[in-house]
């Protein structure tokens, strides 16, 4: 799993239709595909979230297994 900073990094989450898990203070708030960004928020599904208080992680969509 690995944690998107960068807007090219969210771009690339949109073009390859990547699940998002939205994170705040260690819990898990919210999920989905990002629709889209500004320099303040990130719209994850229809629920837009604040850039500086949540992190957004690249992550298995939850109904996804993997096996190794």
């Amino acid at each position: 799993m690995t944690t998107l900073h960068h807007d090219t990094e969210l771009d690339n989450a949109i073009l390859f239709y990547q699940y998002v898990m939205v994170m705040k203070d260690g819990k898990m708030i919210g999920g989905g595909l990002i629709e889209g960004y500004n320099e303040f928020e990130i719209q994850v599904g229809k629920k837009l979230y604040s850039r500086e208080e949540s992190s957004f992680i690249a992550a298995p969509a939850p109904q996804a297994t993997i096996h190794l």
